[in-house]
């Protein structure tokens, strides 16, 4: 058996680790660290709904008691996510909205919501979509603001970010402002070093 082939779900100090290949797309593997975080009845925030993979597996993750809020500006990303929640029996613990993820402080649900453990950013564009329409610096750096406020103590966030023309300064700008994080999160940085500008992973961590 090679080393690729083999199955990782073992564990290091009793943490599970993801099978190897979950590490082949950041967004596999945010979505391999965020199921494996996430516990029946608690609550969780899509920030960008796309194609509705994340908020299926949030769904999944959070179980019939809990909750999901996911956010997209495009009614064709939502219509898509709704779909797949429909296909999959989950569309009852998931509430949608056309709002940009900037809105969601003020949003009363979350606001009130003390179970929030987990929230994920997937920047860029709609895959399939209109690549014009892309998450921006400031409205993304306005969602974060929110995010850590919403976090409950514990939660984990993850932010896939992307190095491509349309992306790159978004993601400096995400990089930097996450850097700044003090006392109370653990930040860890995970990217791919022997390709070209690949995508990257960044996590966050609420610790109190």
């Amino acid at each position: 058996m090679t080393l690729m082939s083999m199955n990782f779900l073992s564990r290091v100090r009793g943490v599970p680790v993801p099978s190897i290949s979950e590490f082949r797309r950041v967004t596999l593997l945010a979505g391999a660290l965020m199921a494996e975080h996430l516990r029946v009845g608690d609550s969780a925030v899509d920030a960008t709904a796309g194609t509705g993979a994340d908020t299926c597996l949030l769904a999944r993750s959070v179980g019939a008691c809990g909750k999901v809020y996911s956010f997209d500006v495009q009614k064709e990303a939502l219509k898509e996510t709704e779909q797949r929640l429909s296909a999959e029996g989950l569309r009852d613990r998931v509430l949608l909205f056309h709002k940009g993820h900037e809105t969601m402080g003020s949003i009363p649900e979350l606001r009130q919501d003390s179970k929030i453990m987990g929230i994920m950013f997937n920047l860029g564009y709609l895959p399939h979509g209109d690549k014009e329409i892309v998450t921006k610096t400031d409205t993304t750096l306005a969602a974060l603001e929110s995010s850590v406020t919403l976090l409950a103590p514990k939660g984990l966030m993850t932010l896939c970010l992307y190095r491509h023309l349309a992306g790159l300064e978004e993601s400096m700008a995400v990089e930097k402002w996450c850097a700044q994080l003090g006392a109370g999160f653990n930040v860890h940085k995970l990217e791919t070093i022997n390709k070209n500008n690949p995508p990257y992973l960044i996590l966050a961590e609420k610790t109190k």
